[in-house]
């Protein structure tokens, strides 16, 4: 990653800026033992959990799991971008800030986000104005008819367009080009190539980042049209609807003055703007689109529940299971709620007030009891064929669960609906999980395709990765480790190790917060955040998953040997082939 400054540079800014010594000015810490310890900074805790490891120059915390070096530390306290981080620290370690090494490309880019950002704030103030003019009618009578009161339509920035027009010479006023407005998506070009306003005669809902940054507008039409109700921000250089999470700037609010037990997803703006003004302020939406793995990530950041809460129609249901499948993914337990009556929650909540949406949601579902039951609902049991396909479905469910305990409680279950004994469905089960591992499942999973379930070869990686990285005495280098390491974090990881280890240096684990995304990579933050068993043979250990994810490569490259067998009718590439599996036969022998 090109971070406009040299490597040098940087290591140096943080060996001149201890992160004890820079926590300390920001927050209280105690020492214990060899861990230095405070409340946690970036969510409410009364009990510290928020740890400094001094040696290697890291914080985690173990409540919200919050990690990052020095650098990491001052962008999250002070919600500054890398570059302002870097400048601060830099003042207080009394170095020369060198000149930003970004590309010239680069730099035009930085530039042109700091005018887009200006462009919406000012565009938003605008709407926000609008509202106390005779034109906003229609707007306040929505408003009106929602039950929205003003202290909450300045909470989000509401405002109103009232044209077509009046935005593009306000702006124009305040000195922006047209080619500013186009890049912050808040006008286009018609027919006859004149700007206009691209939320004309709609009430306007600025969306914010996590950081508290106008990003985009989600703007909804107020009277019968052709055109769709609801319109956003075209893509820009600030605004991808894919990563935007409605509410965020709201739930971190909230995440600072109180610990946050569960987030709720919910459909719309107006739900979530509803929902707070009635006292439930922990309730998110994903602007629209389906829920990515890059919402499922911000979210974890806050909480590890999140009840499910969408339409009951098709489309709602489908989004349900898409969103369950990504945020169990991400390690966030999962529940989900059906409202009543086809209500949305603006309509429940405004209807039957906050208790009683307290209590639905206390009726919320574990998602493997709910996939189960709606699955169920979608078969006639007295079919024989239909029930087993229930029970399929069912047991490939059960079957992503991590502990047998667990397993049992919904295999009960399933024997309840169907009659089937807990015996064979455990069979059945068996039979379902005995597959063997192959390569899909080891390296990185696209968004579009996310296992539930962390598999025996990528724990044994994480383990041997994690040795290496923290310096314990029994790891060993070994180029069989590497030849069989599938991802492409792991090998940089491993290479990083070894040329720290070949010029006589010792790892160091903050180096990764250079060189990876550790917040935003489930794999590289648990090799970071390692807990190694305490009183296990851990030496042991090591030596069996080193074995075992070589076994693994040999299995691995014995079956795409045998499916090139299959395609290939040459006699002397066939003789090759067999040659090749002869030696991986052998190799297999020796282990």
């Amino acid at each position: 990653m090109n971070k406009g400054f040299s490597s040098e540079w940087l290591e140096e800014l943080k060996q001149k800026n201890d992160i004890v010594t820079v926590a300390s000015k920001y927050i209280n810490l105690a020492k214990k033992g060899r861990t230095w310890w405070a409340c946690c900074p970036f969510h409410f805790e009364k009990t510290p959990s928020f740890a400094i490891n001094e040696v290697e120059q890291y914080y985690h915390c173990f409540g919200c799991g919050a990690s990052g070096d020095v650098i990491n530390f001052v962008e999250k306290y002070d919600s500054l971008d890398f570059y302002d981080a870097c400048k601060k620290l830099a003042e207080y370690a009394g170095m020369e800030l060198p000149e930003y090494q970004l590309d010239e490309n680069l730099m035009k880019t930085k530039k042109k986000r700091e005018r887009v950002y200006q462009v919406l704030i000012d565009t938003a103030r605008f709407y926000y104005s609008n509202l106390k003019t005779n034109e906003a009618t229609p707007a306040l009578e929505y408003l009106a008819k929602r039950k929205l009161d003003m202290a909450t339509v300045k909470e989000f920035g509401l405002g109103y367009s009232t044209g077509w027009n009046e935005l593009i010479v306000h702006l124009k006023k305040l000195g922006y080009t047209d080619e500013e407005m186009l890049d912050a998506g808040v006008a286009e070009r018609n027919d006859y190539g004149k700007l206009f306003d691209c939320f004309g005669k709609r009430l306007c809902f600025p969306i914010f980042n996590l950081y508290g940054n106008i990003v985009g507008f989600s703007a909804r039409v107020l009277e019968k049209t052709d055109f769709a109700k609801y319109k956003n921000t075209a893509q820009t250089i600030v605004f991808d609807k894919s990563k935007c999470i409605y509410g965020i700037n709201q739930l971190k609010k909230l995440k600072n003055s109180e610990n946050i037990n569960e987030i709720v997803i919910v459909e719309g703006q107006m739900d979530v703007i509803s929902l707070f003004k009635s006292g439930v302020k922990n309730a998110v939406a994903c602007m629209g689109t389906a829920l990515t793995i890059h919402h499922a990530k911000a979210l974890k950041r806050f909480a590890d529940k999140v009840i499910l809460c969408f339409d009951g129609d098709s489309a709602g249901k489908k989004a349900t299971l898409r969103s369950i499948e990504i945020l169990v993914s991400a390690g966030i337990s999962v529940y989900v709620v059906s409202i009543p009556n086809g209500n949305d929650p603006d309509e429940y909540v405004n209807t039957y007030g906050k208790d009683a949406w307290d209590k639905l949601l206390k009726g919320a579902l574990y998602w493997v009891e709910f996939l189960i039951k709606d699955f169920a609902s979608g078969y006639n049991f007295d079919r024989v064929e239909e029930k087993n396909k229930f029970i399929g479905d069912a047991l490939n469910v059960v079957k992503t669960l991590p502990t047998q305990s667990e397993q049992e409680l919904y295999l009960k279950m399933i024997q309840d609906m169907t009659g089937i004994t807990i015996t064979v469905l455990k069979r059945d089960l068996q039979e379902k999980s005995d597959t063997n591992i192959v390569q899909d499942d080891i390296v990185k999973i696209e968004d579009n395709h996310i296992n539930l379930k962390e598999n025996a070869y990528v724990k044994a990686v994480k383990f041997i990765i994690s040795a290496l990285l923290h310096k314990k005495d029994y790891a060993t280098l070994n180029e069989k480790i590497r030849e069989n390491l599938l991802n492409s974090d792991y090998i940089k990881i491993y290479d990083y190790v070894k040329s720290q280890v070949d010029i006589g240096k010792v790892p160091i684990v903050s180096k990764l917060f250079d060189m990876f995304d550790v917040e935003g990579s489930k794999d590289i933050y648990d090799i970071v955040n390692y807990v190694f068993p305490v009183g296990e043979d851990n030496e042991k250990y090591y030596n069996d998953c080193v074995n075992s994810i070589v076994k693994s490569g040999l299995a691995n490259e014995k079956a795409r040997l045998l499916e090139t067998l299959n395609q290939t009718k040459d006699p002397t590439e066939r003789s090759r082939i067999y040659a090749e599996l002869h030696k991986i036969m052998q190799k297999e022998k020796n282990k």
